[in-house]
C-alpha cells in the first residue's frame, strides 16, 4: 500500500507538469502571448491559488534566455525525458479497475510526445483548424488561469479517490499528496481531512466553492482546444471526470445489454434488488 501511495503522489506531479505545458501550448499556439509576457502570466499566477513551485519554475523556464538571446526553451526538444511519472497509476487504476483519466491521459501524452519523428511525418500530410483564438487577451488569459485552477483540483480529487481505492488511509494521502508551496495541495489535503473515507473531496463544501465558478472556464477551453487542433488531453479528461462523477446515470446499461446478448453475462434491473441478476436474449 506505501508503494502505491507514493505511485499516486508521483502522478499528482506528472499531472501538474502536464496541465502546466497544456496551459503553455494554448498561450502560445492560441492567444499568441511572447515569452516574456507568459513568464510574467506564469508570475503571477504564482502569486495566488495556483501557487506551487512547478509553476514557479514554469515561468523560469519560460524567461531563460540562449546565449543568442532567444528563449532557450524554444530550442529544448518536444521529448520526454526520465520515466513517465503518470504510467505506474495509471496502471494501478486499471488494475484496481478504478478511474483515473487525467493521470492516463498524462501518460498518453508522454508517449505521444515521445512519437516525435512518427509525429513529424504525419504533421506534413494530416490537416487541421489553425490554432488562433479570438477575443481580447487578457480576459482569454483570465479564463486560461481559471481553466487550469479547475484542472488541478480534479487532478486532486482523482489522486486522492485513487490511493483510498488502493487502501490508503486519510493520514497515508494526506501525508504523500501534502507538497510545500503548494497552495492547492494544501486545500485539497484539508478537504480530505474533513471528508469521510469513500466520499470524493468534490463534495467538501470549500472545494466546491472554489470549482463551481471555474468550470464553465475549463469547457471553454477544453472545446476551444478541439476547435482549434490543439492536443490538450488533461483538460479535456479532467472536465469528463468531473462530469462522470456527477452523472447518476450513464449509457453502460447499453453495453450491458449488447454484453448480454452476445455473451449471457447477465444484467441487473432498477427496479429489483441489487444483486440480482438476469437474462434476455434481446430479439
Amino acid at each position: 500500500m506505501g508503494n502505491s501511495v507514493g505511485i499516486v503522489a508521483d502522478a499528482i506531479r506528472g499531472v501538474k507538469l502536464e496541465l502546466l505545458g497544456e496551459a503553455y501550448c494554448i498561450l502560445k499556439c492560441a492567444i499568441k502571448v511572447s515569452h516574456d509576457e507568459m513568464r510574467t502570466v506564469f508570475s503571477d499566477w504564482n502569486r495566488g491559488e495556483l501557487a506551487d513551485p512547478l509553476v514557479a519554475a514554469a515561468a523560469n523556464a519560460l524567461g531563460l534566455r540562449d546565449s543568442d538571446g532567444d528563449p532557450l526553451l524554444e530550442k529544448v526538444l518536444d521529448i520526454p525525458r526520465g520515466s513517465c511519472l503518470c504510467r505506474p497509476a495509471a496502471a494501478l487504476a486499471l488494475e484496481l479497475g478504478f478511474p483515473a483519466p487525467i493521470a492516463a491521459q498524462a501518460a498518453s501524452s508522454s508517449f505521444t510526445a515521445a512519437l516525435k519523428d512518427e509525429r513529424i511525418d504525419a504533421s506534413a500530410i494530416l490537416q487541421g483548424p489553425k490554432a488562433a483564438l479570438s477575443g481580447e487577451r487578457h480576459a482569454m488569459i483570465g479564463e486560461l488561469r481559471k481553466a487550469l485552477h479547475a484542472s488541478m483540483i480534479l487532478a486532486y480529487a482523482e489522486a486522492y479517490a485513487l490511493a483510498e481505492a488502493a487502501g490508503a488511509s486519510a493520514e497515508e494521502s494526506r501525508g504523500a499528496l501534502s507538497e510545500e508551496g503548494s497552495a492547492l495541495a494544501t486545500a485539497a489535503s484539508e478537504a480530505r481531512g474533513r471528508s469521510t473515507r469513500g466520499e470524493t473531496i468534490l463534495l467538501d463544501a470549500a472545494i466546491k466553492s472554489l470549482l463551481d465558478p471555474l468550470l464553465s472556464s475549463l469547457r471553454h477551453a477544453s472545446a476551444r482546444a478541439v476547435e482549434g487542433g490543439l492536443y490538450l488531453p488533461c483538460f479535456s479528461a479532467a472536465i469528463a471526470y468531473y462530469d462522470g462523477m456527477r452523472s447518476a446515470w450513464l449509457p453502460s446499461n447499453l453495453v450491458v445489454a449488447i454484453r448480454d446478448s452476445l455473451e449471457g453475462s447477465l444484467f441487473e434491473r432498477v427496479d429489483r434488488p441489487r444483486g440480482e441478476t438476469f437474462h434476455s436474449d434481446w430479439k
